[in-house]
């Protein structure tokens, strides 16, 4: 499987989205893009359950690279 890079965007609402966006998550490297959407869907879930909107805005923005 080549390299790639996948890049997923959610507003507080919980819509994806390919503008701009509250939550954003970008894996680079060898990753399924089915996986890897279920997997920026659970880092968007546990984004939102932070207690902080400070530090809902320092994570706002994940990078993942495998």
């Amino acid at each position: 499987m080549p390299a790639s890079t996948h890049r997923f965007a959610f507003t507080m609402d919980g819509r994806a989205v390919d503008g701009p966006a509250d939550m954003n998550v970008t894996y680079v490297g060898r990753i399924n893009r089915k996986l890897a959407e279920a997997d920026a869907r659970r880092r968007f879930e546990e984004w939102l359950s932070m207690p902080s909107a400070l530090s809902r805005r320092w994570a706002s923005n994940q990078v993942v690279v495998r």
